[in-house]
């Protein structure tokens, strides 16, 4: 005589995960989409053929959420939200390298704008303008098509975001060098943050600094642009028109206005100069700022089937 089947005591395990360009956020929840745990890791971006890598970083974060939350992996869905995997082609590499982690029975892997619009506003139309180590505009119009603007990485766009701010101060220390411009303290503030000596050590730095490391620039921009340097003022104000121009863009998507406008990303926080300069670059425009919370980690979560 058989043993009847037994039901399975597993729990179920979902996961939202925010692949960023300077770190990484994963949340675990349970079938009712309540948050167990949330760990945070190193940046894991998408790069074309970056696939595995990315995978191996997000991977260490999943696991160290569920050993926090006490629950077995893998788990019954995951979805990701990617910087870099704007992308049907690096959305798949990085669906398939993560697939073959075993971390999960299915995973879904959107753009990390888009994870964060979802967060925002749910499936309601809405406008999200994001500025970390990038930039990046997205949209939801009131038909539910999905439309972006900008995101090109650092060498074709992302003006506004991280590295482009610490591209401008890298540039304002050589004008400063050279007695070219306007004077700018822009260059021993960087010296100062990086711990270095001269303008030379500054130079040799910014030779084999990654796109990370001068986005890392940023906030210096920003705190200098709070105390009224001038030249940081005119940086971040160049900034703000560049991220309000991928605003501009997607307006085109709404008949009528005023569209609700959320921000995201670490540089558009609610005291952060840049986001003051955009409020004012954006007053003739048809926007309404929306203080809605943007996390692209429950985001992705919320792109989960519904249980």
């Amino acid at each position: 005589m058989t043993s009847p089947i037994q039901p399975s005591s597993r729990l179920a395990v979902y996961v939202g995960v925010d692949a960023g360009g300077s770190h990484t956020t994963v949340v675990l929840a349970d079938q009712a989409r309540q948050v167990l745990a949330r760990v945070d890791g190193p940046a894991s971006a998408m790069r074309p053929g970056g696939g595995k890598k990315s995978a191996a970083v997000i991977a260490d974060a999943v696991r160290r959420a569920a050993n926090q939350a006490g629950r077995e992996l893998p788990a019954d869905w995951m979805g990701v939200g990617a910087a870099g995997a704007g992308r049907d082609v690096e959305q798949e590499e990085l669906q398939e390298a993560l697939m073959e982690t075993g971390l999960a029975g299915e995973v879904r892997v959107v753009s990390d704008g888009e994870a964060a619009l979802r967060s925002a506003f749910g499936t309601e139309p809405g406008m999200l303008i994001s500025a970390g180590t990038g930039s990046i505009a997205y949209a939801r119009d009131p038909g539910g098509r999905l439309h972006r603007a900008g995101g090109y990485g650092w060498q074709m766009g992302d003006e506004g975001g991280g590295y482009w701010l610490g591209r401008q101060a890298l540039a304002a220390a050589g004008a400063q060098r050279d007695g070219r411009g306007e004077g700018s303290t822009l260059g021993s503030r960087l010296l100062g943050a990086l711990g270095l000596r001269d303008f030379d050590d500054l130079v040799r730095w910014a030779a084999t600094a990654t796109p990370g490391q001068v986005a890392s620039l940023a906030p210096h921009v920003l705190n200098a642009a709070q105390e009224g340097e001038q030249v940081a003022q005119m940086i971040v104000g160049e900034g703000a028109a560049a991220l309000g121009d991928l605003v501009r863009a997607l307006l085109t998507h709404f008949r009528e206005g005023p569209v609700a406008l959320a921000t995201g990303g670490g540089l558009l926080r609610p005291d952060s100069p840049l986001l003051i300069a955009l409020r004012s670059n954006l007053g003739a425009d048809p926007v309404a700022l929306a203080h809605r919370p943007v996390d692209p980690a429950l985001g992705a979560l919320a792109l989960a089937p519904k249980p």
